[in-house]
This record gives C-alpha cells, structure tokens and sequence, in this order.
C-alpha cells in the first residue's frame, strides 16, 4: 500500500484550501478543465458533477462523452463531494471600471478605455506587429502579443502583484505557458465566434479553444483543496499511509531503482530511511 509524505499540516500544497473564520479560501485556485481524457475521467470519479437540467457534451482529443446533468449528476444541496459547473468570471479593477478578464472586445471594453487609449493600444499593437522585440523576459512576450500601450495598461502591474517579481526578470519561457497562444488576434476571433454563436459554451473540456478564453469548467463545491481532501481520504481507506508535516530530502538508488527515501520530521528534525518497494520503484 502506498505511504505519502506531506510536508506542511494541510493537504494540496499551493492547491489547497483554507478555513478562515468559516469562510473557505482558495489559495491559487484554477478552473477545472483538461484536454487530457484520463484527468477528465478521472475528476468526475472522485467529485462527480452537479444535478444539472442542461445536458453538456465532453468532447476531447476526438472522443465524445455526453453529461446528462438530471439523469446521473448529484444534488449539491444534498452533499458537499460535488462539482459545480461554472460559467467563468475574471476582472480586473481599473480606471475605477471593470474589465473582463482576459480582455474582451465588447462595448464595455471600449466605453471603459476611451477613444484615445484604444487608439494608443491599436498603433501601439501594429508596431509590436511589424518591429518584435527580442523575447528575453516575460515584459517582451507580453509587449510582442499585445503591444506596449496594452501591455502597460493591464499586464504589467497585475502579474507584479500576482508573483512579486518585476515581469522584466521573469523568463520569456514562464508566459508561453501560463497565456498559452492567446494573443489579441485570436481575442477578436473569439469575440466574434462569441458573437454569431449565441448561447453560453457547454464544450466544458474545449480542446479547440484557448486555455485563457475557456468559459465553462468545474470546480468543487467546497474549493480546490476538497478534491485533494477526499483522495487523500480515499488512501486511508483503503489502507495507505498519510504522513503529515514529514518532508522526504533524499533518495537512494540501486542502478536503475529508487530503494530508500530519506523522510524528516519536521517537529523534531529526525530523518529516518523509509524503504520503498523496489520491485516497482524503477527510475525512468
């Protein structure tokens, strides 16, 4: 059976939830979603959907798996281990107006900025376009995706806020995974999908749209450190080991194999060898 080392007190890591004064906080909460099929079965398995009267179709990597929501889903009013199914809401607060998150072009939008800065933002974007700078941190990724006016509108003080690090000294590599292939070409096709297509997105998984322009997802009713919660449970219950505030700092290898760990304790600083089991401990 499995034996698991947790470093801190709590469960999930950055991924988990708080309690504060009853009020429950997610600490780097994200949307549910995967274009990966074992995640997207195995989520549902562990928390499975909401009680829903709209039926949503899971589409991925050219599979297709309907959700009849009244048919099989769970009423969260009854349990607490459910996912909800949300329609996304990001903003961000500026020019004391807020502002879809990413940036939409709607009228909101351009109302909130003003003619002359949408018209700074446009030239700014044609220029980026035509002379890109050298990706050498994330502020040029940005500036080349975007242009510098937009760029200093909305990005640069909200990822300074978010990390604590000036975005000049944070590698180029780090956006192309967190904004992906968003870039203000594919925010106008999106708006006009959005536009002619009518209705809101029941493609939860949505392999063919941008990762930062998904608007449907799941999400655990009682936060993101719930699901983390419940497996951690799960292993207890079947006869696995959950070791708290134990953090492993070294391995031993045998060729090919890892065969020991080195566990410490962190209220008493004691490291002790935990052997492993080295019939299927293989190094890759």
């Amino acid at each position: 059976m499995p034996e698991v080392f947790e470093g801190s007190s709590k469960i999930g890591g950055i991924s988990k939830t708080v309690n504060f004064n009853g009020n429950r906080i997610d600490i780097g909460g994200h949307r549910f979603f995967s274009k990966s099929d074992v995640v997207m079965k195995w989520w549902p398995d562990i928390l499975p959907p909401e009680k829903s009267a709209e039926t949503f179709t899971l589409t991925y990597r050219g599979q297709q798996r309907s959700y009849q929501g009244d048919a099989f889903g769970v009423d969260p009013e009854t349990t607490d281990d459910v996912m909800l199914i949300r329609i996304r809401l990001s903003r961000i607060y500026y020019l004391r107006s807020f502002f879809n998150y990413p940036v939409t072009l709607e009228w909101n939008t351009l109302k909130n900025l003003g003619f002359v800065r949408i018209m700074k933002i446009g030239f700014s974007y044609l220029k980026a376009r035509v002379l890109p700078l050298k990706e050498a941190s994330l502020e040029e990724f940005h500036v080349n995706r975007f242009g510098r006016e937009l760029y200093n509108t909305f990005f640069k003080s909200y990822t300074e806020k978010v990390w604590g690090v000036p975005v000049n000294e944070i590698e180029a590599d780090w956006g192309a995974q967190r904004v992906k292939g968003l870039s203000i070409s594919k925010t106008i096709v999106h708006a006009v999908k959005k536009a002619f297509g009518g209705g809101k997105p029941k493609d939860i998984p949505q392999k063919d749209t941008e990762t930062s322009l998904i608007e449907s997802f799941l999400y655990p009713k009682l936060g993101l450190g719930h699901l983390r919660e419940v497996v951690a449970k799960r292993v207890q219950e079947q006869g696995g080991a959950l070791e708290m505030e134990h953090m492993v700092v070294g391995l031993h290898a045998e060729g090919n194999r890892i065969v020991a760990a080195d566990v410490r304790d962190n209220e008493t600083g004691e490291i002790s060898r935990v052997e492993g089991n080295t019939s299927s401990a293989r190094c890759p």
